[in-house]
């Protein structure tokens, strides 16, 4: 007999649960780490001050004492680069959190404080004797220092593992992370962040935990608060490293100089004509997606191109996006986001498409009182399951159909208590994985999701899910969100990923699997899948194939108003090709 869970006892026991793991526990011959921090000052950046915290709250790591040493002064910036650092702060507006002061003991209220006195600043940091004395005393596995330079010999033998110095200008709410701005100067689409830091066994600077992210084009402030608010999460994860033994991945530093007069002219009026570019072709318009559905022919994600689809647009007033195919009882349907504009609230709706790939008939499949998205159908044991993303409700819950398309019923919730975007189930034939990307981060100006892949692994559907070892399998704006279910093509297990580092959205990326399994993960990109297909698109997003059927979705502006009465916007199909769309419904 099978248990049957209605929606209110799931609610009641994952009420009792913590939040679910992204890593791991350590092993039992593993050995948490002795950390002594040392800063240049106890009122210091929010993001500082959650770096800090997250060590005390991690479980590879305990924090035993904060010393506090007097900081250099900032050395003085060339005027127009300070300016326009000024002026870009305020325009930021949210962003400042990530730098906005914070008391260290009042957010650290069981952590010991000493007053350390420097011996010496320049070119390196030494401190007084007795106070070197305290620190080591501590026993501390690492120090780590954050606002101060680079630690001299004597104070990186005080630690088995030397210290890490962040930025000198950490605590500096203006100069801070400065070379964050190359990428917005350069306007490339990727900004390569990670921890920069000093590392005293080799007496350079080296990126910890490198990884790939979306750069903020028209705000370096922004740019840098997405970085920053990082560093709690980039930290944890590299002390996990030395706690499990091995060494954190790090990269090269950028080489980067304050630009000059000259530099920082030419770049302001580049600065305008992109934030120009960018915006004006949004001015009066909205976001809107369609589908486009084709039968018989089966892309080759190794080569992906777009002919003979049909397209599929939503009612007057909506959209449709995340398209998820199934076909069921000799039935094509395709589940998708349905966005009604007058709400901005999505809810799940199931379509039946007709021999002619017309919607012949569609249902609401799944609304709730909050939004959703990205639905991942597949069946199991006899029964049709659905996971659906739902991230402002902090979990992944699995449905079953009750009565398929329309009624669905909770079983569980797999994963809670983190912001948890594009849920999507793989079966491998003898284990369960699930794909989903992960805000790890506590503090956010925004709702970015796109960088970190998490992965874990079941028995069945059911759970109980476990971390992977690998955990973020992918840390890449550029392929880390998932776009659809995994498929396998002449042989070889697909994962399609977004690429969002020109704009949410933007391009699918075909990823083949190369090894996959609850401790090992490898892929590598064989194919993408631009908006290049059609003039007007601006992004295509996710991809869905079941049996002979495929379907994915497009991006367009469409003019503000016209979401409520778009011109050729009724439920109806008609073919796509690589000619350009008419201006009436573009």
């Amino acid at each position: 007999m099978r248990a049957e869970l209605t929606g209110d006892s799931v609610d009641r026991i994952d009420a009792a649960d913590k939040r679910s793991h992204l890593y791991p526990a350590l092993p039992p011959d593993a050995t948490r780490l002795r950390v002594v921090a040392l800063v240049g000052h106890v009122n210091a950046p929010t993001w500082i001050a959650e770096t800090l915290a997250a060590i005390v709250d991690s479980d590879v790591a305990d924090l035993v004492t904060i010393g506090a040493v007097t900081a250099p002064a900032p050395r003085h910036l060339p005027r127009l680069l300070e300016l326009f650092l000024h002026a870009d702060a305020w325009i930021g507006g949210v962003a400042r959190m990530a730098t906005a002061r914070c008391s260290l003991p009042g957010r650290l209220p069981q952590t010991i404080f000493i007053g350390c006195r420097a011996r010496q600043t320049e070119p390196t940091l030494e401190l007084a004797d007795e106070d070197l004395q305290r620190l080591a005393e501590a026993k501390p596995d690492l120090i780590v220092s954050i606002g101060l330079p680079p630690a001299g010999p004597r104070l990186a033998a005080a630690a088995r593992l030397g210290v890490w110095t962040f930025e000198r200008y950490a605590f500096d709410p203006l100069r801070s992370a400065l070379w964050l701005l190359d990428p917005v100067m350069r306007g490339d689409p990727v900004t390569r962040g990670g921890l920069l830091v000093h590392l005293s066994e080799l007496g350079d600077w080296r990126v910890l935990q490198p990884l790939r992210s979306a750069t903020s084009q028209l705000s370096f402030s922004r740019n840098r608060a997405n970085q920053l608010l990082r560093t709690p999460a980039l930290l944890v994860r590299a002390l996990r490293e030395l706690a499990l033994g091995r060494s954190p991945a790090l990269h090269p530093a950028p080489q980067f100089q304050p630009p000059g007069t000259l530099a920082m002219c030419v770049f302001g009026l580049r600065f305008v004509l992109r934030g120009l570019r960018r915006q004006l072709p949004r001015l009066g318009r909205v976001e809107s997606w369609f589908l486009a559905v084709r039968r018989g022919r089966r892309l080759d994600p190794a080569a992906p191109r777009l002919d003979e689809f049909q397209r599929v647009d939503a009612p007057p007033g909506h959209f449709w996006a995340d398209p998820c195919a199934l076909r069921h009882d000799g039935r094509d349907y395709v589940f998708v986001e349905d966005y009604p504009y007058a709400t901005r609230r999505g809810l799940i709706t199931a379509i039946e498409l007709g021999g002619d790939l017309r919607p012949a008939r569609t249902w609401v499949a799944l609304e709730t009182a909050w939004h959703l998205s990205y639905p991942c159908l597949f069946e199991w044991n006899g029964d049709i399951y659905m996971t659906v993303e739902s991230s402002e409700t902090q979990r992944v819950t699995l449905y079953r159909a009750r009565r398929f398309p329309d009624q669905w019923e909770q079983v569980s919730h797999l994963l809670h208590g983190w912001n948890i975007v594009d849920p999507t189930l793989h079966f491998d034939g003898t284990r369960w994985y699930l794909f989903a990307t992960v805000k790890e981060s506590a503090l956010s100006y925004d709702d970015r999701i796109w960088d970190d892949l998490f992965l874990f692994s079941a028995p069945t559907p059911l759970g109980p899910w476990r971390p992977h070892p690998n955990n973020p399998i992918v840390s890449d704006v550029r392929a880390a969100r998932p776009a659809g279910r995994l498929f396998v093509h002449e042989g070889r297990l697909i994962r399609p990923s977004q690429d969002c580092s020109v704009e949410y959205g933007y391009a699918v990326v075909f990823n083949e699997v190369t090894e996959l399994d609850p401790e090992r993960y490898a892929e590598r990109p064989i194919g993408r899948l631009e908006p290049s297909w059609d003039a007007h698109l601006k992004g295509c997003h996710t991809y869905s194939t079941s049996a002979d059927l495929e379907v994915l979705d497009a991006k367009i502006l469409i003019g503000q108003g016209r979401e409520h009465a778009r011109a050729n916007a009724t439920s109806t199909a008609r073919p796509v090709s690589n000619e350009p769309m008419s201006e009436e419904t573009s």
